[in-house]
């Protein structure tokens, strides 16, 4: 049964027409507002008001404080933990204080496996004892440490379960959150926020699929904020309409082409280079996003203050591109290339049914025509594309890695160990030097050579090709002339929200 109609008679009866609340688009359905299961970006983001937890990122993406005052890491060779220190007078939305102990008894709801069975049961899970030191101060003790530890707090909700003994199950209604906000209603395509702070925001987020529609809704003041995938040439449209404006930033969002290296003819280094010369990306950046990202020279943006690279980013260089082919000892001919056994340089490239992922592809593969590479397209439907991607059933692929806040990603995405199926090493990057590099900053415990040592590992990723990177696409906010924000995030961190004003109204 849909999770929208078990929302129970308590928020149907409570459910009131507050006055203006701000309505704002998303693009998609929140897959589940329960904070032991949400793992789409719509879904944390809610929960992240509606949901307190200890910690979160800032616009460095560094990790800070929520409903903590403090907090220090304990590191040696065999052991980790964090010790809290909560605000005080901080409270749940029923209007119960918040202390050492709702953190404990939030730790066992997300650890249990009788009533709920979180999905983040097993990350939680590496916490074996939440000790209380006072009122509100405690410590989180792990097993081990481990690079995901910290981040992973974002998903760590401190909640209450008044119920929880009686109930035979746990259903939205009956979690009573530490955000600023409080659930009211939940409709198939809006949900319905009441602020727990007078004077603040109401919140509608509405779903909106169609771009265009979206586009119809800004102009007409039917939303006033839209945090969706909308493409830069709408964005353009409504900015000359000049009923709108628009906040961006530098997003952390990561767009590349991964190359299979299982495949041998893309097992050069001197191949795989060659391809990335074939980028035209200033000319993509200017004329498909209007400008609205940037070239990028790796995994992390210059918004990772402490892992991005400041190297250049490959140029479009065809007459490289041509020398590097020669030089891993193919031959031009009859407008193709081939390898000393006489075989065609042929590659199959994958994509999503995305109308605009489409267009992107489409203008990579003529260049690569034009170059004389034999080239086709495989546009898939989500689910067959990721499918095959885990198979290694491609030569290229167009990838985009969202939601990570720092380093572990380096392990998540290319480690010998986490090769797909299994994990998300979906381009079978096999590298000594790497992998070797990832033990030794798991192993230390000075912080600045951990930092260092990560990003020596991240230039071994670059210097071996195993993805071509693309650009990072700025978060674009796209609003009515009466709202006020003060700024957005990198990671489009929906945290921002509680400072949002229609000022044509107050």
């Amino acid at each position: 049964m849909p999770r929208y109609l078990l929302i129970s008679l308590f928020f149907i009866v409570t459910s009131i027409v507050y006055a203006d609340p701000l309505k704002i688009a998303i693009s998609s359905s929140p897959n589940s507002l329960s904070p032991f299961f949400s793992t789409d970006a719509n879904s944390q983001n809610i929960n992240r008001l509606v949901n307190g937890s200890l910690i979160d990122f800032d616009i460095n993406m560094k990790p800070i404080c929520q409903l903590c005052e403090s907090y220090e890491e304990f590191r040696t060779i065999d052991s980790y933990k964090i010790r809290f220190k909560l605000k005080e007078n901080i409270y749940f939305s029923n209007g119960e204080k918040i202390t050492a102990r709702s953190v404990k008894q939030s730790h066992y709801y997300f650890t249990e496996t009788e009533k709920i069975k979180s999905i983040f049961r097993f990350a939680f899970s590496n916490i074996t004892e939440v000790k209380i030191l006072d009122k509100y101060t405690f410590e989180l003790i792990y097993k081990s440490y481990g690079l995901d530890h910290l981040p992973n707090l974002v998903l760590f909700k401190i909640i209450q379960i008044p119920n929880y003994k009686t109930l035979d199950q746990v259903e939205i209604n009956d979690i009573v959150g530490a955000g600023d906000y409080r659930i009211t209603d939940i409709k198939p395509l809006q949900i319905d926020l009441k602020s727990n702070i007078e004077g603040r925001q109401d919140l509608s987020f509405v779903v909106v699929k169609d771009e265009t529609t979206l586009a119809l809704k800004l102009v007409k003041g039917e939303i006033d904020l839209s945090v969706s995938n909308i493409s830069p040439r709408k964005v353009n449209y409504l900015i000359n309409k000049g009923s709108v404006k628009v906040k961006k930033v530098l997003g952390t969002d990561y767009n590349y082409i991964g190359l299979n290296q299982r495949k041998e003819q893309l097992q050069n280094l001197k191949v795989r280079k060659a391809l990335s010369h074939l980028i035209p990306r200033e000319k993509i950046i200017k004329y498909k996003f209007k400008n609205y990202a940037v070239a990028s020279n790796g995994l992390f943006a210059k918004s990772f203050e402490k892992f991005y690279l400041d190297s250049p980013v490959d140029n479009y260089d065809p007459a490289k591109a041509k020398s590097l082919f020669i030089e891993a000892g193919y031959k031009h001919k009859n407008g193709f290339w081939y390898n000393g056994d006489g075989k065609k340089f042929k590659i199959t490239f994958k994509t999503s049914s995305n109308k605009f992922q489409q267009e992107l592809v489409t203008i990579i593969r003529n260049e690569f025509v034009d170059f004389g590479i034999d080239i086709q397209i495989v546009p898939q439907e989500w689910g067959t594309f990721l499918r095959g991607i885990k198979r290694g059933e491609y030569d290229l692929y167009l990838g985009r890695w969202v939601g990570f806040t720092g380093q572990d990603m380096l392990k998540f995405a290319f480690h010998s160990e986490n090769m797909a199926p299994k994990g998300a090493n979906r381009v079978f990057f096999d590298n000594k030097e790497f992998d070797s590099l990832i033990a030794q900053a798991e192993d230390t415990i000075n912080k600045s050579k951990e930092i260092e040592i990560y990003k020596k590992a991240n230039s071994v990723v670059n210097r071996e090709y195993p993805y071509i990177s693309l650009w990072h696409p700025d978060v674009i906010w796209v609003m009515n002339k009466c709202i006020h924000l003060d700024q957005v995030y990198p990671n489009g961190n929906f945290l921002v929200l509680k400072e949002i004003k229609n000022v044509c109204k107050n």
